[in-house]
């Protein structure tokens, strides 16, 4: 199995989270998986671009096979166009300042230019990659994102699907074949979460192709199995802080970092023009169900740097202290 993995954003935490990006997504190790970088970051620390290259190649090795430096005036033409997106946006002035000095916008354009360079390598290489993972310079992820779930038979989802419901009625939570596939989905990474169930922010949005409720019909073993191989569908964790998807699901999101501002879906909310809402969005017009996982601890992370308290999520070693953890934003 082929994996690209898009790596955006501004350095901030990069130094700490590295590892976790090399044990748990890059998954070093894993002898079933080939796994590329396509990076495109943005300096906003002390060291030159130059050492900071030093250092992920360092790092990453043979895995990182682009890694482009964003930066303003390295990308002028996105800021005359970034105007001319906003100029059409029928929001408030208010808002298109956000839009204009947030990352928001930033973050899709930088996403962009790495989707670039993937696809640059696949039609130079005549490779397509199986599965695509977006990821965050400052985010750890706690645990092993290596697809084992693709290796279920359908006996062991139908187990799984059992257990969930058994939790499920023990977190006196309603089951119904939505909701079993919404838990289901969105512990697929790990056993470790299931206990979760009483504290996870499950979100299923349907694409339109599933209307109001499930598309793949009654939830049993079978039909989950072929959902998990063939279904239109993609995980995330808090919004669209990771995201997993297959390849060939993977073409409009990326267009987002010119398109920003024009993809409002009929199931958009009074700020679909954030980066959650375009993302929602462009997920709905791809026909991609979203599974989300995230808890209300692990939102704690995303809080303002006066609020982050490194000791309620690592120990001294910076190693993770919940073993149902699956991600944290690190401030500092």
């Amino acid at each position: 199995m082929r994996r690209a993995i898009l790596l955006t954003g501004a350095l901030r935490t990069i130094r700490k989270t590295m590892k976790f990006l090399k044990r748990n997504v890059l998954c070093l190790g894993a002898e079933l998986f080939e796994a590329d970088i396509y990076a495109c970051v943005q300096n906003d620390g002390s060291l030159s671009e130059e050492e900071w290259t030093t250092w992920f190649r360092a790092e990453l090795g043979e895995h990182l096979k682009e890694l482009v430096w964003f930066s303003l005036d390295r990308f002028p033409g996105w800021v005359a166009h970034r105007e001319l997106q906003l100029e059409h946006l029928t929001i408030e002035e208010g808002w298109k300042h956000y839009l204009r000095t947030s990352g928001s916008m930033i973050e899709y354009f930088q996403l962009q230019l790495a989707y670039m360079k993937m696809s640059h390598a696949e039609a130079k290489q005549k490779i397509t990659y199986d599965y695509v993972i977006r990821a965050r310079t400052d985010s750890i992820y706690a645990k092993p994102v290596d697809f084992h779930w693709l290796s279920w038979t359908e006996e062991e989802v139908d187990k799984r699907l059992d257990r969930i419901r058994e939790e499920m009625r023990e977190s006196q939570i309603a089951i119904t074949d939505k909701d079993v596939l919404r838990y289901f989905m969105c512990t697929l990474i790990s056993d470790d979460l299931i206990p979760n169930l009483s504290f996870l922010m499950a979100e299923y949005v349907p694409s339109p192709t599933d209307g109001a409720g499930i598309g793949i019909g009654s939830v049993n073993g079978k039909s989950v199995w072929d959902y998990l191989h063939h279904g239109r569908y993609i995980l995330t964790i808090r919004k669209n802080n990771l995201y997993i998807v297959r390849r060939d699901l993977f073409h409009l999101i990326p267009t987002l970092g010119t398109m920003y501002g024009f993809m409002r879906s009929p199931i958009a909310d009074d700020y679909w023009f954030n980066a959650e809402g375009q993302f929602r969005d462009a997920c709905y017009y791809s026909c991609l169900s979203i599974f989300e996982y995230s808890t209300a601890f692990e939102e704690k992370s995303l809080a303002y740097p006066h609020q982050w308290n490194e000791a309620d999520f690592f120990d001294l070693n910076f190693e993770c202290i919940h073993p149902r953890m699956l991600y944290c934003v690190v401030r500092k």
